[in-house]
């Protein structure tokens, strides 16, 4: 993300708090180890935990101004520009943003806080319309049966809210100079699956061929029921990309019962945007995708 002298090479224009936060951990972490201290050590000098030291480092917390510039004075860095640069990435790592009154945890807060300054969003999905892409009645038909519970109960329309917040920043963001993408690849079954019935699924196909008309911004996929290539079986994920060197690819994997999985591993990433790439190669893609949503919607359409 870095080169080895601490010089940034971010667009300081595409940067929000994730990612700022990931590189002051990053290189708050190498600086330490050029300097040869150990986390107690530091810690020690500090008046801090070991665990308050590796939090930060793993950017599981952020970092305030003044605790940076004691560090990096502790590290014997003296380089103005690195002391500045460090100290841009530690204010901005500390910006609320409208996800903090949603009050999520785990690997979906950090997914969500991803997905929002991602510039390419990849997402397969096999068992419904990706969540950036629903209508609010289908949003709310999927959760209540996901959870069992009637549309209108608190925690169904809690979670139809994060949804269309998400959607809500992901559109504005379309209106500055780095606007994101999405690229989605979805089942056939999912578009055949009359979540919420017949009329909720035609304005929810009708929704996605609108957003195709921006060819820019959005660009989806089918994968064919009749496939015999069919890399995906294995499950949904979504793959978030970023703006230059920022940060590596992240993919989020979201499972049964809240147990998601939020992974930066190399070769899990590159894999999954290899059986993506498989997934567009051996489906349906652009308008012959497009045709197939049409026919789906028509069919639904018919008495």
């Amino acid at each position: 993300m870095h080169e080895a002298s601490g010089q940034s090479v971010l667009p300081p224009t595409t940067l929000g708090p994730k990612i700022a936060r990931a590189n002051v951990a990053q290189r708050l972490r190498t600086l330490r180890v050029q300097a040869k201290m150990s986390p107690p050590d530091v810690a020690d000098a500090m008046d801090w935990s070991v665990s308050k030291l590796t939090r930060i480092e793993k950017g599981e917390v952020s970092i305030q101004l003044l605790e940076v510039r004691a560090l990096l004075a502790h590290y014997g860095v003296t380089d103005e520009e690195t002391v500045a640069d460090l100290s841009r990435l530690a204010r901005i790592s500390r910006t609320r943003q409208w996800y903090s009154r949603h009050r999520l945890t785990g690997a979906f807060a950090d997914f969500v806080a991803f997905e929002h300054e991602a510039a390419v969003i990849r997402t397969w999905q096999l068992l419904f319309i990706p969540g950036l892409l629903q209508t609010r009645d289908y949003a709310r038909a999927n959760t209540a049966l996901t959870l069992r519970a009637d549309p209108n109960d608190e925690q169904v329309e809690a979670r139809v809210q994060l949804r269309m917040d998400r959607q809500q920043a992901f559109f504005e963001r379309l209106e500055g100079s780095n606007a994101p993408r999405i690229e989605a690849v979805i089942d056939e079954s999912v578009l055949r699956r009359p979540i919420g019935g017949r009329d909720v699924m035609v304005r929810q196909l009708d929704h996605l061929l609108d957003l195709a008309e921006n060819t820019d911004r959005f660009f989806f996929g089918v994968t064919p029921l009749d496939l015999e290539h069919h890399s995906g079986l294995g499950g949904s994920f979504e793959l978030l990309q970023f703006f230059g060197r920022s940060h590596g690819d992240v993919l989020f994997v979201e499972a049964a019962a809240g147990a998601d999985f939020l992974l930066t591993d190399h070769d899990l990433t590159v894999r999954h945007n290899a059986l993506f790439k498989d997934l567009l190669d051996y489906g349906r893609q652009g308008d012959r995708a497009l045709r197939m949503i049409r026919s789906v919607r028509d069919a639904l359409r018919a008495p």
